[in-house]
């Protein structure tokens, strides 16, 4: 395994978030009850557009133009149930890049069914915390073209043949729930507009952890830090990436 191209710099990361800026994907969240409201502010921040219809008569139609597609299994429903394959099937037929958050997939029966779902549709990028990881592991052995982002004080992003670790973020970012699902959500804005995703991945979370790094330096504790991430996210440019990037 090889380590992701070196044009992963500042100028690389800053050119893929004007293209989110640009373009303005629209990247459908098929999320949960907890993190939707600072999932869609995230993405505004960024550039991006969110949606997040969940019923099953109407997902496809409103995913239908999106640029990517999240799948959060956390406070799963049946409506999300039945929505999943939809989903899917728009993905495959459309060839929208399609990203699954795998949230506490290790303590049910069900989020394991819906995650080998979706992992038999090729290329997915899977973003998770490192015990969400290993519970998925066997499954993401057999999975096809699959792109594993664990997330974690250094996060690791993992294709057949390249690897790639970004070292930004700050401890406050554990500490405001939703914000983990949010970065999934900016990696799918970032799939929407590189093809490459160890790149689109790289970029996302390089920025994050930027914005979080920089919103540390104003909050006094995690509810003002989420406030100004926001901000940070919003006003991320070049000179930003490159101060930090080295």
């Amino acid at each position: 395994m090889s380590a992701a191209p070196a044009s992963l710099d500042a100028e690389s990361v800053a050119a893929i978030l004007a293209r989110v800026a640009e373009r303005r994907p629209r990247v459908h969240c098929l999320t949960n009850t907890v993190a939707q409201n600072i999932t869609a502010n995230m993405l505004l921040a960024f550039g991006a557009v969110p949606s997040m219809a969940s019923h099953p008569e109407e997902v496809a139609a409103v995913a239908g133009g999106a640029g990517a597609i999240l799948i959060n299994l956390g406070t799963i429903s049946p409506e999300g149930e039945r929505a999943t394959p939809k989903l899917l099937e728009l993905a495959r037929e459309r060839g929208i890049p399609l990203v699954l958050d795998p949230v506490f997939v290790e303590l049910s029966p069900l989020r394991m069914r819906l995650a080998e779902e979706v992992l038999r549709l090729p290329g997915v990028t899977v973003r998770g915390n490192a015990t969400e990881m290993a519970a998925l592991n066997a499954a993401m052995r057999e999975a096809p073209e699959v792109l594993r982002v664990t997330t974690g004080p250094v996060d690791r992003i993992e294709s057949a043949d390249r690897a790639y670790a970004v070292r930004h973020g700050h401890p406050l970012m554990a500490k405001v729930t939703g914000l983990g699902c949010a970065s999934s959500a900016l990696v799918a804005a970032c799939l929407a507009v590189e093809p490459d995703p160890v790149i689109a991945a790289g970029a996302a979370l390089t920025a994050y952890g930027i914005a979080g790094e920089m919103a540390a330096e104003q909050a006094q504790g995690p509810g003002s830090f989420a406030m100004h991430l926001v901000d940070a996210l919003a006003g991320l440019d070049e000179a930003a990436l490159a101060a930090r990037m080295g």
